[in-house]
């Protein structure tokens, strides 16, 4: 055998041994995607806080009721206020059954607050009438329910208390004669010296003389 074969013989690399080839590992799977975090219902929203009912608006306040004016206040028959001895008085002559004269002294309001003594005549009547027109205007006051009593000279008026304790009054002429006196007690001092009021205010008052005299 020629050299040459012999060398391309040995020169044969003994054939390598066949290994399978190693397969490649698989690509590794990739770990399934993490799973969501678990949904967990998404939290409902707290109900919305309802909102507080409206304070109901306090009933307006009633009005309170108009205030009633006070009753006026009664005046017992025996006073005399300042409004009854307003306006013109008058003397009216009055003649008894025994045929004797005297006079009554009659407030604005025709109340009687005083009257004379009893006088045998018209004449000696009306002389009286003028003698209450001469000493009221020009008459002093003299109160002797005071515990000390000024004591004031004559023409003057007289307040003092009567046997029930009520309050009256007299006037006096400059000579000290009592020419009139108030017809009825009064509880109220302020009554009495009303009637003081209203006999001088009516000292020149008109004459009323009975119906069957001229």
């Amino acid at each position: 055998m020629p050299a040459t074969d012999k060398k391309k013989t040995a020169a044969k690399a003994t054939p390598a041994e066949k290994k399978p080839a190693a397969k490649a590992t698989s690509t590794a799977k990739a770990a399934p995607a993490a799973k969501a975090a678990e949904k967990k219902p998404a939290a409902k929203a707290a109900p919305a806080a309802k909102a507080a009912p409206a304070a109901k608006a306090a009933p307006a306040a009633k009005a309170a009721p108009a205030a009633k004016p006070a009753p006026a206040k009664k005046v017992a028959a025996d006073e005399i206020t300042e409004d009854a001895i307003k306006g013109k008085g008058q003397f009216a002559i009055k003649r008894a059954n025994d045929g004797r004269y005297m006079f009554n002294v009659h407030a604005g309001n025709t109340q009687v607050i005083a009257s004379s003594q009893m006088y045998s005549t018209m004449k000696a009547c009306r002389n009286g009438i003028d003698s209450v027109g001469v000493n009221a205007p020009i008459a002093a006051v003299e109160d002797q329910t005071l515990s000390s009593v000024n004591e004031e000279k004559c023409p003057k008026f007289q307040i003092y208390f009567d046997k029930s304790g009520k309050y009256r009054f007299n006037l006096l002429a400059a000579n000290g004669q009592n020419i009139l006196a108030c017809t009825q007690g009064y509880t109220q001092k302020s009554s009495c010296k009303n009637g003081i009021k209203s006999v001088i205010t009516n000292a020149h008052a008109m004459i009323v003389l009975p119906s069957d005299e001229d």
